[in-house]
This record gives structure tokens, C-alpha cells and sequence, in this order.
């Protein structure tokens, strides 16, 4: 493999341990731009409240465009929130990376991962249900490849699955 990975997908996907566990098998650093927003920001359920979910996606930008550029001079594998394709100029600097991996599972396996309350954007199954299918075109739109689960796979098994289609 050569060049970044970006994980992309729904919330509830698994982007984050994936993208650790590829990320340790390929010897690169791993970056969560979740977890660089929240470390400079706040949590994201409190920017949420404070400033809405267009507040929130201005942030989010700007974090997810400097991890993304980062990407595109040093090996790395990075993480995105599962909103961030929504945002024209992070779809666009996606289509920059050599691979992009969309991690997906239905939206009730998807769903059930997530505890209650914990994002601002799962609190109704029926409303993360229509989020779901709003933003699956966003992410085929920038993903080079997809792997998709039933949700009962090993954390390997995926990982392994993301390290084939970017070999590939």
C-alpha cells in the first residue's frame, strides 16, 4: 500500500477501531479527526448544543481539512465522523487520497452499537435511519472501495477486508 486511507462511514461503523487496527498493521500513525476536534473544542454532543449542527460543521471542517492534508505528504490512516462528507470541500479533498474505505452495516446494526443519548444525531432510530440513507451517496461518491459487514464480523476480519481493497 502506498499513500493515507481515509475510513468512511455512518456512525456506529467501526472507523475508529478499524482504522487503529490498520493502522498499527501497516506501521503508520492513526488519527480520529473526532477525537482531535473534541480535544480542542469540547465534546461534540456539547458543540452540538452550543452552536448547532452548522456550527459543528464548520469546526469539523476545518479539523478534518488539515488531517486530510496531512494525509495527502505522510502515510497515515484517518478516521472521519460520519457527517463530515456532507461538507462539499471535504468531499473534494477525499477525491485527493489514494484510498478511501467506506465501512458500512445496516442501519439497525448500526444503531444498536451506539449507546442512547451519546450523539446528538442518534437519539430517534427512525431519524438516524433517514440520516442513514440521506448520506449513503455522499459516501460512494468520494470511496475508492467499500466494505460492507452484516455487524457480527471480528474487528480483524474487517481490518483485513480494508487492507485487501486498498492492496488491490
Amino acid at each position: 500500500m502506498t499513500g493515507s486511507i481515509a475510513l468512511v462511514g455512518f456512525m456506529g461503523a467501526g472507523k475508529t477501531q478499524v482504522g487503529r487496527l490498520v493502522a498499527r498493521r501497516l506501521g503508520v500513525p492513526f488519527v480520529d479527526t473526532d477525537k482531535v476536534l473534541s480535544g480542542r473544542h469540547g465534546t461534540i454532543a456539547a458543540l452540538f448544543e452550543e452552536r448547532g449542527e452548522e456550527g459543528f460543521r464548520e469546526i469539523e471542517r476545518a479539523v478534518v481539512l488539515e488531517q486530510l492534508a496531512a494525509a495527502e505528504s505522510s502515510a497515515r490512516v484517518v478516521a472521519l465522523g460520519g457527517g463530515a462528507v456532507t461538507i462539499d470541500d471535504v468531499r473534494e479533498a477525499l477525491k485527493r487520497l489514494p484510498h478511501v474505505v467506506w465501512l458500512d452495516a445496516p442501519p439497525e446494526v448500526l444503531f444498536g452499537r451506539l449507546r442512547p443519548g451519546t450523539r446528538p444525531l442518534a437519539r430517534d432510530e427512525a431519524r438516524f435511519a433517514e440520516l442513514y440513507d440521506e448520506r449513503r451517496p455522499l459516501y460512494g461518491e468520494v470511496s475508492t472501495a467499500a466494505v460492507r459487514t452484516a455487524g457480527r464480523e471480528r474487528l480483524a476480519w474487517v481490518a483485513d477486508r480494508v487492507l485487501a481493497a486498498v492492496a488491490a
